[in-house]
């Protein structure tokens, strides 16, 4: 017999053996394998699309960073980067300004703006409607050719005329576009990007962690028989080259149809392009365009590699059990207790004891106790079972279901370990990036409480433009200007007496001298504290001599508008009317800013999370509808005394379903405590993870629910096949 005819006659023996008859088992475990290959293809599509994405992001960062014109050359433009927000998003506002004849423009605009007009991202025209008046007259949008994404946040204006742009400030000279790229956040409204190893990380153990689950969980179903056939092979003098390609053909099919399902689903949004839920980030087609032979082809590759992954699973024959029944160990291992009794006192410890120490021991502590916590569940759900047989003895379908999950307590635990686990991580996770410093608690309620009616405004040169400014204002606006002594002592607000008496109550209006706020004030109010958070610390007022002192020097103004809705806009516009690189915005926002960008990438974690925790949840429901369809057999004497499906519904329900949700419930509290321990003593300002595991408890329930509903039905079918013989 030819090698090439031998490896094909063997790879039928093992994909006969696994269509063999119509046992839903069988069934059971192609559903592992297809998900297997499911599971890999997007794993392998999230991290080529990743690698797409990010440089294709770089190439049109590249393109837009300015060439700094070097010294003695003339240059062709001025460049400047400054900031907005929207909420607690900032993003880039880049002024230029042409001084040279055929300046080359900027990627993805049409024409130079002219004096004080501005292109503006489509994203930010959606997200803010005022930004086609904020930041100048309207000029056009900026084309994707000039955006690192579909929904970045992005403006190019040009100064008003006589701004004295050159020169000023943060401005620089520039020969042209495309500088080579060495910093991701050269740009301010990327401070806060995400790192691209970010998602790596998240994809790697989120989404592979399931893909080689369910390759075991595969390997192990049915093993029963498989062991039988291949310690016979084994016997007749088989080496490992057979039993591999006999193993290989039980999951040729599954895995391709599994793969190729993934390929079909995934490639549409490679040809279209998609928005991701939870995040709603916006991916183009043309950043994928790589994909659409590189995504079809490694999915040829993946296939391979798993087919190998399952092969190598069977490559060690163990014994086969004898007739001689097994030893019953009475006594239960105590180390899965010790481990989460010692693991949550240590948890509790460290989140009392605060500090990096503390958090340390948190941490360990919570490892210990979620991996100790499985087998603990298993038992406990055994537990619940032999109550219920104690509380009714005359139901049959719940003497048999709960025997059966009190006499299989390992099954229990592995159908709950990975929920369990995944679920405790994933809501210290959740904490920990939404976690606000306390001076972003503080800010945050500061804003809140100003309601947007106080602005700290930054760019005026010379006296015109801060007249300039000032007209712009409202009539019933209150202005402050911030002077900075040279001798080290506080800072000083200057502005009328009426101006002044509009942020407290005042005992008197200094007009001698500049006096501590506190002896000038007589109660400490949110515009008070914005004063303080302006200047970082204590701060003096004093009225001004007249309106030219407000005009003098290139200080900040304070500017405290009448009403809420559309004063921060009226402020904004006006000073980008005015001056040729303002910064507007609520003391102390930059601090909320960074908390907020960081809380955002729990959508990620979530994002990429919820993918595997569904993963897993069928993965466990489907190692329980094994394990249950496994004794089965068991049933065909008292199925021939029945009929319909019933019984066989009920005897699933009191021995997969009850227990099995005790066991989720369990999991869940106990995740909730120990995210509980964090929440109290470490993160109090952190977001609470009820959404999360409420969530999860809820699919993992669903998913338990339809597995015993198969349960029940396959049970039916498959057992009342048998008939009595020889009697």
């Amino acid at each position: 017999m030819r090698r090439r005819g031998a490896t094909a006659q063997l790879l039928a023996v093992g994909r006969r053996a696994a269509d063999r008859g119509r046992d839903p088992r069988h069934t059971v475990q192609a559903l592992c394998l297809l998900l297997a290959g499911v599971a890999a293809g997007l794993l392998i599509w999230g991290i080529q699309v990743n690698a797409a994405v990010y440089g294709a992001r770089d190439a049109r960062t590249e393109a837009r960073l300015p060439v700094r014109a070097a010294e003695g050359t003339a240059p062709a433009l001025w460049w400047a980067d400054g900031a907005d927000t929207v909420g607690d998003r900032a993003f880039s506002v880049v002024t230029v300004e042409p001084v040279a004849d055929g300046a080359p423009l900027p990627p993805g605009l049409t024409r130079w703006p002219g004096p004080g007009e501005a292109f503006v991202s489509p994203a930010l025209r959606a997200a803010l409607p005022a930004a086609d008046t904020r930041y100048g007259r309207l000029a056009g949008t900026i084309a994707p050719s000039g955006l690192k994404d579909p929904g970045e946040l992005f403006v190019y204006r040009r100064p008003p005329p006589d701004a004295g742009f050159a020169g000023a400030g943060s401005a620089f000279p520039v020969t042209g576009f495309g500088a080579p790229f060495v910093d991701r956040a050269f740009f301010m409204g990327d401070g806060f990007d995400r790192a691209e190893a970010d998602l790596y990380w998240l994809m790697a153990p989120l989404l592979g962690l399931p893909v080689v689950v369910l390759l075991v969980v595969a390997a192990r179903l049915g093993a029963r028989g498989r062991d039988r056939r291949l310690a016979v092979l084994h016997a007749m003098g088989a080496g490992r080259s057979v039993r591999a390609r006999i193993a290989a053909g039980e999951c040729l099919r599954p895995l391709a149809a599994g793969v190729l399902a993934a390929g079909a689903l995934l490639t549409v949004p490679v040809l279209t392009g998609v928005t991701l839920p939870v995040t709603g980030y916006e991916i183009a087609a043309r950043d994928l365009a790589a994909l659409r032979w590189a995504f079809p082809l490694s999915l040829i590759a993946v296939w391979a590699v798993l087919c190998l992954a399952f092969a190598a699973l069977h490559l060690r024959v163990g014994p086969l059990p004898g007739a001689r029944p097994r030893a019953v160990r009475e006594r239960l291992a105590t180390w899965p207790g010790r481990f989460c009794g010692l693991g949550t006192l240590f948890a509790l410890w460290g989140a009392m004891l605060g500090g990096e120490a503390g958090m340390r021991l948190f941490i360990l502590g919570t490892f210990l106790a979620l991996g100790g916590l499985p087998p603990l569940l298993g038992r406990a759900a055994a537990h619940v079972s032999g109550k219920l047989i104690r509380r009714n003895e005359g139901d049959p379908a719940r003497l048999v279901g709960a025997r059966w999950a009190g006499a299989h307590p390992g099954v229990l635990a592995r159908t709950t370990a990975a929920i369990a686990v995944l679920l405790g991580l994933l809501a210290q996770v959740q904490i920990a990036v939404t976690e606000l410093t306390t001076e972003a608690q503080h800010a945050r309620a500061l804003a809140t409480r100003l309601d947007g009616r106080l602005t700290q405004v930054e760019g005026a040169r010379d006296p015109r433009q801060a007249a300039r400014f000032l007209d712009a204002l409202a009539p019933g606006d209150r202005v402050l200007r911030v002077l900075a002594p040279d001798d080290g002592r506080p800072p000083v607000f200057v502005g009328d007496c009426r101006a002044l008496a509009a942020f407290s109550p005042m005992t008197r209006c200094p007009r001698d001298r500049a006096l501590p706020a506190e002896q000038v004030f007589t109660a400490r109010t949110p515009r008070t504290e914005a004063l303080r958070w302006s200047s970082f610390g204590a701060v003096n007022v004093r009225a001004a001599t007249g309106p030219d002192e407000l005009l003098q020097g290139r200080s900040a103004f304070i500017v405290l508008t009448g009403e809420s809705a559309g004063g921060i806009d009226r402020v904004k516009r006006a000073a980008y009317r005015a001056f040729p690189q303002p910064q507007v915005g609520v003391p102390g926002a930059d601090r909320v800013i960074g908390a907020a960008a960081r809380a955002r990438i729990a959508d990620w974690v979530l994002l990429v999370a919820g993918a595997g925790l569904a993963l897993l949840v069928v993965t466990g429901s489907a190692s329980l509808l094994h394990a249950f369809l496994d004794r089965a057999d068991e049933l065909r004497t008292m199925a021939g005394y029945t009929s319909g499906a019933a019984f066989h519904l009920r005897v699933a329900w009191w021995g997969m379903g009850v227990p099995t949700v005790c066991a989720l419930a369990l999991a869940t509290l106990f995740a909730g405590l120990l995210a509980g321990f964090n929440l109290a003593f470490l993160a109090p300002s952190g977001g609470s993870p009820a959404g999360l595991l409420g969530g999860g408890l809820t699919l993992a329930v669903l998913a338990c629910a339809a597995a015993t509903v198969a349960g029940g039905l396959l049970g039916a079918r498959y057992t009342h096949r048998w008939v009595p013989r020889g009697d």
